[in-house]
């Protein structure tokens, strides 16, 4: 995976910089630290620094109406990733197309989920259950926006059958079937806007089980406070003899400004059940043991701007399963830039 994201890179870059308008080219980046107490297999009060994340973008024109972005990734242990690789044509102010690799707008979370985008530290639930934390597509993505609203629709691979939901992510097609979706939003004022959003596709090599995605968020923000949320519902068709699989969730966040500081609290809910996924599936002949979760979480940031590009973070995480009895919580700090 790495060589072929390697090659793409390269070759992308060398027709950026030999086409015509290579002087319009643009080169903007990321990168974050997390500190995380008490990992696996350290003491409780322990502090670890992993998870060690960045990106770079490199965009421009190569003549006017013709527009490209190439975002290679790197993470913990020196992954290379590609989350954005596509040209896009303006067809007018107000619609464009894009062909490549590219984020899915589903909900606002997935296309604005870099660690200097968003104040949280981690992703939360349902992000990551119902569909992949860094959900991308390979296809074709229409946007276009008309007063106060906007339209987001694509085509592509698709997501493919996994273990669970947040692991369909291919970047080859698995099946002849091809997944589509889009969100439709309304900015209702200047500060509140909705949104809705939906996926179908084929996930198994054999066109035989549905999944399906519905989902809704909104967002409104005035100069000190700012309120978001998300809900999001996943199903696919399993064998009659198990039942149909669902992931269903939502989460609400609260940020308040105070200059450079922004305290946050977010409540989080995730139910999961599918008797014929899990941990152990390995196609249809070998299902797996079956997902069953129904969760609950709380998480409490502290947010300080040191600089208009650096953020630096800490987040309380507290969460128990249905049945468990007692709540697990979790310590986290982060600095994130950008450039």
């Amino acid at each position: 995976m790495n060589k072929s994201i390697r090659t793409a890179v390269f070759l992308f870059l060398s027709a950026i910089l030999v086409a015509p308008g290579a002087a319009q080219l643009r080169i903007n980046g990321y990168f974050s630290l997390d500190a995380v107490q008490g990992p696996q297999g350290l003491a409780a009060k322990a502090w670890s620094l992993e998870n060690l994340h960045g990106g770079l973008f490199f965009s421009g024109e190569w003549a006017p109406g013709f527009s490209y972005t190439l975002e290679p990734t790197f993470g913990p242990g020196g992954r290379l990733d590609l989350s954005q690789a596509w040209m896009g044509f303006s067809l007018s102010p107000a619609i464009g197309l894009k062909a490549g690799l590219f984020l899915v707008p589903f909900g606002r979370y997935n296309i604005a989920r870099r660690p200097y985008e968003t104040r949280l530290i981690s992703v939360p639930d349902p992000i990551g259950a119902a569909f992949p934390a860094d959900w991308r597509e390979l296809g074709l993505l229409a946007e276009a926006r008309f007063g106060n609203f906007s339209l987001a629709a694509y085509a592509g691979n698709g997501l493919a059958e996994a273990a669970e939901f947040g692991g369909g992510q291919q970047f080859r097609d698995n099946n002849g079937n091809k997944g589509w979706g889009g969100r439709l939003g309304v900015s209702l004022s200047a500060s509140f806007e909705i949104g809705g959003s939906y996926y179908s596709g084929r996930a198994d090599a054999l066109n035989q089980r549905a999944m399906k995605m519905i989902g809704a968020d909104a967002s409104w923000s005035t100069q000190n406070i700012r309120a978001s949320g998300e809900y999001v519902q996943t199903t696919i068709d399993n064998p009659a003899a198990f039942g149909r699989g669902e992931a269903e969730g939502w989460f609400g966040l609260l940020e308040l400004v105070f200059d450079r500081w922004t305290p946050l609290a977010s409540y989080q809910r995730l139910r999961y059940d599918d008797s014929y996924h899990g941990p152990g599936f390995a196609g249809p002949e070998i299902p797996g043991a079956g997902i069953f979760r129904d969760g609950t979480r709380w998480v409490f940031g502290l947010v300080y701007n040191l600089h208009p590009n650096i953020l630096l973070k800490i987040e309380y995480d507290r969460r128990r399963e249905s049945g468990a009895g007692r709540w697990t919580s979790a310590l986290r700090a982060q600095a994130a830039a950008h450039f």
